[in-house]
């Protein structure tokens, strides 16, 4: 090799200063390394987290009445009496006459945020107005902003598309807020699913016997 031989600037520069460009480029893929591996850590533990944190929706069970009980109170004494009717459908017609089956779900919700609402009797008539089941034959008192909920299972098609509940309710002051009681019905079949909601109608000048 001649001694006149010239080696490109590059080559040179390289040569002089390729021990720290290859420093700096080792410490940012270190750098790299430990913010993705950080990244990754956190996403797990918030994972974790998330998996302990959560609490799936408990299977549902018939009210215990004891737990709603009106303690030294009677509907008599309750200078406010209203009743509701409220509609549910275990089943809808579709393709010519085809029944539909559905699961409903009777919710009656104290919206009041500072008064009790009592609620003497839940009753559930078939389509041909005969009472089918009652699920509520006593007292019962809502705290404010509690909610009581009555489900009719699919299999059960002794209401049929005209069945309905009447819901009798109570409170101690006329400036109770009524409370909102509403039917939800949900179906599924194969891919298909449906869902509604009907609210109930009040009967101001509901009588008991």
């Amino acid at each position: 090799m001649s001694d006149d031989q010239k080696y490109p600037e590059w080559f040179l520069w390289f040569t002089e200063h390729g021990v720290r460009v290859l420093i700096l480029l080792a410490i940012a893929f270190m750098a790299f390394v430990y913010t993705h591996s950080r990244t990754n850590t956190e996403e797990r533990l918030h994972a974790i987290e998330d998996t302990v944190r959560y609490e799936p929706p408990r299977s549902y069970t018939p009210p215990n009445l004891d737990a709603y009980a009106a303690a030294d109170v009677s509907a008599r004494s309750l200078p406010v009496h209203r009743a509701a009717y409220v509609p549910v459908y275990s089943h809808i017609y579709y393709d010519g006459g085809r029944p539909y089956l559905l699961e409903a779900t009777l919710s009656i919700r104290n919206v009041d945020p500072k008064r009790p609402v009592y609620v003497s009797a839940v009753e559930y008539y078939d389509t041909d107005g005969k009472l089918s089941k009652k699920p509520v034959d006593r007292l019962i008192k809502l705290d404010p902003l509690q909610t009581i909920e009555f489900l009719v299972e699919r299999h059960d098609v002794t209401g049929g598309s005209g069945a309905n509940f009447i819901v009798e309710w109570h409170a101690g002051t006329r400036d109770t807020h009524a409370p909102l009681i509403e039917a939800v019905m949900v179906g599924r079949s194969g891919t298909n699913a449906i869902s509604f909601v009907r609210k109930s109608e009040p009967l101001p000048e509901w009588i008991s016997d």
